[in-house]
């Protein structure tokens, strides 16, 4: 029977190859895409499973009472770890997980930059990451020991067995050799956290004094706990408050500073501010894309509802004959599902096809490494989309042609205009309702992003070349700053002795990198006056474009200036000062200082956040001395800003580079161009926004093609009616306009009900942005236009095509 309804399926797609075409290219262009983000959010829910013990394992979180906000952060301070250890009996086993960087040797001699993670012998124990060579218990024992990867050992040691050998890499004045002890299957792709090498935490003295180390008020990475139970998560936080009066003796206020334990499991959907450096995902992308997909597979599910229904009346005679011999309504339903079931696994194939075909496309938007593995879950993901698809776009056609009395269809008494008419035309408009919400969005998306990259940040951001120079290692961030700086100012000055070079400066912070470092002092009323400071040497404010609206710039020569400052316009208009050279910052403790100029505000982050508070100097001791609250976020390494004269690009970097090697032999030379940098902030939202633009797309041509198919159904169905009113004298204009009128008006509903409703729905993703800009209502009157105009095309020119028949024809053919 199956075989029968097979063929008979087979048949009637042949039969009718317009209408099967249609199915099938809708169907598999929203299965291809579709296929690519179910399999992507699927991917991206799967982070960190693999840990067997998931369930137990916990970041920890501070929580800071500062002016009454609470801050919460998944950096603390180091001696977490040690505490907890022996305070909490719950906890099972801990480790801290610290980011580092130096340079290390290659086999040809040369170096490069080795990142590498500071962690406890713990960390092994708590993750599930696979050891394919050494001893998992003896592991991060000894200071000078390592673990790597599959991936670090190749770049060393090619294809030879890494264990016993060694890596040399900087620590703080000179190269050390690291044993490799350990070797990692690669990181997988679907753990957020990703390294190419683990090193005993004992490191850290090369990147900080003791101090730094044991201080509670002191971040540095993160820490990560195994409960031996998921249960004992509240008996932690009950005890927390007489384990940090313990800790912190005078200094504990209850409430003002604690920990508390998160699980792993939300770790790489976190969003929260200070998250270790960890790359995440928001979790609403995945919906939204997942969103995306769905409304692409429905639209093509209509198309293919709206032409049975179209087709209505010729099946009908189908199904009144084979009820007359015998066939009873269960069968005429499997008859009808065979004939979309079969179009659907047709249609997966293709569909899985152009998924593979779009797959690099598809990674390089989102900057992923998805892989379409075909395993279980990948099997009955398709399974599911065909299953649910066959029941959508073919569960009406079925159940309604199978349920018509064939008495009726025989006779010819059959009414079915509420399929023919209403429901079609329902399914239609809610196809240009879906198309041009899409299309709606995506103009909005572009029109705000084109705000966003045309916007007058306050500074210049052409021809400006960023050289990140390499720090001087000390266990006080002031020395090793002061130190970089002089290193860097020699490689400034041999710039500017050059043609080539317009102007050059240093910097700890450049825009949108987060190293402005963050901090505070207290005022008369108690509260913290929050702002930002960055330290810049050389010629800073011509180098960067700023203006200057008061007062001078600081000094280039490097001895002047040592206890100057220059604040930009929302630090003056904090304290309401009309001019700031002739005020002092009115904390009690700074030592002896100068406000010297006022600057125009400048963007010193991205366009997601307002401008704030931002002090400028050339030396840290002087802003030092007067605050209570330090938090450096980023890289302290001082960078090299290069402003080009209009010279040569390419003969340009070689010059920056041949400056580079006298200056820093055996370095590894990096740059950046600012204005890459800039753009780098918004990718997240371009790519959604990409991604939006190409679901439109794809749903304006499923769209399309079924308004093609509905009106040359509609137009086949009205012949006779063409030609009778052509005999009566009617214009080709007329005819056409009294098809035109019907979709038409269901153009005008999908698009007058979209294009609000896609006004609210953009509401939040607009809201992220300090810097907002709407279209015009005139970019929307367009868009409902063309929708009109696109809709008159399609339908003009079938119509008018229909009216070039002959009559006499039509009338004929009964």
């Amino acid at each position: 029977m199956i075989k029968n309804y097979f063929k008979i399926a087979v048949r009637n797609l042949l039969k009718h190859k317009l209408h099967t075409g249609i199915n099938l290219i809708g169907l598999s262009l929203g299965l291809g895409v579709s296929i690519l983000i179910f399999f992507f959010v699927q991917f991206e829910l799967s982070f960190d499973n693999f840990h067997s013990d998931s369930d137990r394992i916990f970041r920890i979180k501070s929580h800071e009472l500062v002016d009454g906000e609470m801050q919460e952060s998944f950096s603390s301070p180091m001696i977490v770890e040690s505490t907890f250890r022996q305070e909490f009996s719950q906890i099972e086993a801990i480790t801290q997980y610290i980011s580092g960087g130096v340079q290390s040797i290659l086999p040809d001699e040369s170096t490069q930059s080795q990142s590498f993670r500071m962690v406890n012998p713990d960390f092994l124990e708590i993750f599930g990451f696979e050891l394919l060579q050494g001893d998992r218990t003896t592991q991060l024992r000894d200071k000078y020991q390592v673990v790597i990867t599959e991936e670090t050992s190749e770049k060393y040691f090619g294809d030879a067995n890494p264990i016993g050998k060694s890596i040399r890499m900087k620590m703080a004045y000179e190269f050390i050799d690291y044993q490799v002890t350990g070797l990692l299957k690669n990181i997988p792709a679907n753990s957020t956290l990703q390294f190419e090498m683990l090193m005993p935490v004992e490191n850290m003295d090369f990147f900080s004094d003791e101090e730094g180390r044991t201080s509670w008020f002191s971040v540095w990475g993160a820490n990560i706990a195994k409960l031996r139970s998921p249960d004992q998560v509240t008996s932690i936080h009950e005890s927390m408050n007489s384990v940090m009066k313990k800790a912190l003796g005078d200094d504990f206020v209850e409430g003002e500073f604690y920990f508390t334990l998160e699980p792993i499991e939300g770790m790489h959907f976190s969003q929260s501010a200070g998250n270790g450096g960890l790359e995440t995902t928001n979790k609403s992308l995945l919906w939204i894309l997942a969103g995306i997909a769905s409304l692409v597979l429905l639209i093509a599910c209509i198309n293919f509802t709206t032409m049975a229904i179209g087709r209505a009346t010729s099946r009908a005679k189908e199904v009144g004959v084979r009820k007359t011999m015998g066939a009873n309504f269960g069968q005429l339903i499997l008859q009808f599902l065979m004939e979309a079931f079969l179009t659907t696994i047709i249609a997966a194939v293709i569909g899985v096809i152009l998924a593979e075909l779009l797959l690099p496309t598809f990674n390089d938007l989102f900057q992923k490494e998805l892989d379409l593995v075909y395993g279980p879950l990948q099997l009955l993901i398709l399974f599911s989309l065909v299953v649910i698809i066959t029941g959508i776009a073919g569960a009406y056609p079925a159940f309604f042609l199978s349920g018509l009395r064939p008495i009726k269809v025989l006779k010819g008494n059959l009414s079915i205009h509420f399929g023919k008419q209403g429901l079609r035309k329902g399914l239609v408009a809610f196809q240009f309702f879906i198309s041009f919400v899409l299309v709606a969005s995506t103009l909005i998306m572009v029109n705000q992003m084109n705000a966003i990259t045309s916007y007058d940040l306050g500074f210049i951001k052409d021809e400006v070349i960023i050289v990140e120079v390499p720090d001087v290692p000390s266990t006080s961030f002031v020395t090793s700053l002061h130190e970089s700086f002089k290193k860097a100012d020699i490689y400034r000055q041999a710039l500017v002795s050059r043609s080539e070079v317009a102007s050059a400066a240093i910097s700890v912070a450049t825009y949108g990198d987060d190293a402005y470092w963050q901090v505070a002092f207290p005022q008369e009323d108690g509260t913290q006056f929050n702002f930002l400071v960055n330290f810049v040497a050389g010629d800073y404010f011509e180098t960067m474009g700023l203006e200057l609206l008061q007062g001078r710039k600081l000094s280039i020569d490097a001895g002047s200036d040592s206890s100057a400052f220059i604040v930009n316009e929302a630090f003056a208009n904090s304290f309401n000062w009309d001019d700031p050279t002739a005020e002092m910052i009115p904390g009690t403790r700074f030592d002896p200082h100068e406000i010297v100029g006022l600057v125009k505000d400048f963007h010193h982050a991205s366009l997601y956040q307002p401008i704030e508070p931002v002090l400028i100097a050339k030396a840290p001791l002087p802003v030092f001395s007067g605050i209570s609250n330090l938090s450096i976020r980023s890289s302290t390494n001082p960078k090299v800003l290069v402003r080009s004269n209009g010279a040569d690009l390419e003969s340009f970097k070689a010059l920056l580079e041949e400056e580079w090697r006298k200056i820093f032999p055996g370095e590894a030379f990096n740059f950046e161009f600012m204005d890459e940098t800039i753009q780098a902030q918004y990718q997240a939202d371009e790519r959604l926004g990409k991604m939006v633009f190409i679901a439109a797309s794809i749903a304006i041509l499923i769209a399309s093609m079924g308004l093609f198919a509905m009106v040359a159904l509609s137009i086949a169905g009205r012949t006779k009616e063409i030609g009778i009113r052509k005999v009566l004298g009617a214009s080709s204009w007329s005819i056409s306009w009294m098809f035109n009128r019907e979709f038409l008006i269901i153009t005008l509903v999908g698009v007058l009900v979209a294009l609000p409703l896609s006004w609210y729905l953009m509401q939040n993703w607009i809201e992220q942005f300090a810097v907002k800009e709407w279209p015009s209502w005139l970019s929307f009157l367009l868009l409902a236009l063309g929708g009109v105009v696109f809709t008159g095309l399609i339908v003009s020119g079938q119509a008018l095509k229909a009216t070039q028949m002959n009559p006499v024809k039509t009338l004929k053919d009964e």
